[in-house]
């Protein structure tokens, strides 16, 4: 068989062909920004703990630290900026959310790490309390990865002061359902100390 013989004027026709369509695919698939919080904590990138053995192309997770008792400090990560919406998570409807989970190694309280997920229904605002020690399965070296919608097995998220959780995603998306609620904002918190968290692997809908 031969081999396909590009002319020099055919390649670089080509070459532009692609840059052209890396430049529109870059232009319409933005990604939001991550942005770290804090009160009486500290949070960053640290190479202390490592990262997940699930992400192995690098040594860094972010480490969250609480120095005082629980109430006293809290810090978090949110994504925010003008390219918020190309995480298309906000506006959806709970049985629409494809991708929610984050692996996490260190504290593990009852309520912390989570992610904390607002919503708005029919009756109003509510907020969705997704701790990994209600939901995750263990990996190596200490490492857990809590994923809030495909994790059947061990799962179960809390609704706003309600004691009893929803075992899976499927029964949270149907509560929220028959409420026609829909994402308004999310974001990942440590507010029990005192704690040393680190977390990796953070993925919300479309950003991760």
């Amino acid at each position: 068989m031969k081999k396909p013989i590009f002319s020099a004027t055919v390649f670089a026709v080509f070459v532009a062909a692609l840059v052209a369509s890396a430049t529109v695919i870059a232009a319409v698939t933005p990604k939001p920004k991550l942005s770290f919080f804090k009160s009486a904590a500290s949070i960053g990138w640290s190479s202390d703990g490592g990262s997940s053995p699930n992400d192995p192309t690098n040594d860094q997770s972010i480490k969250i630290v609480v120095p005082g008792t629980t109430g006293s400090g809290a810090a978090g990560a949110f994504t925010w900026g003008k390219d918020e919406a190309a995480n298309d998570i906000v506006g959806r409807y709970l049985s629409a959310v494809d991708f929610l989970s984050f692996d996490t190694m260190g504290y593990l309280g009852a309520g912390a790490p989570r992610i904390s997920l607002t919503t708005f229904g029919d009756d109003g605002n509510h907020t969705y309390f997704l701790s990994a020690f209600h939901c995750n399965d263990a990996l190596s070296g200490g490492w857990v990865e809590a994923d809030f919608i495909h994790d059947t097995s061990s799962c179960f998220i809390f609704r706003d002061s309600e004691i009893v959780g929803y075992a899976g995603w499927a029964a949270v998306a149907a509560v929220a359902g028959a409420n026609n609620e829909t994402v308004t904002d999310w974001f990942l918190i440590v507010d029990e100390g005192p704690s040393i968290t680190y977390v990796d692997r953070l993925v919300v809908q479309d950003w991760g």
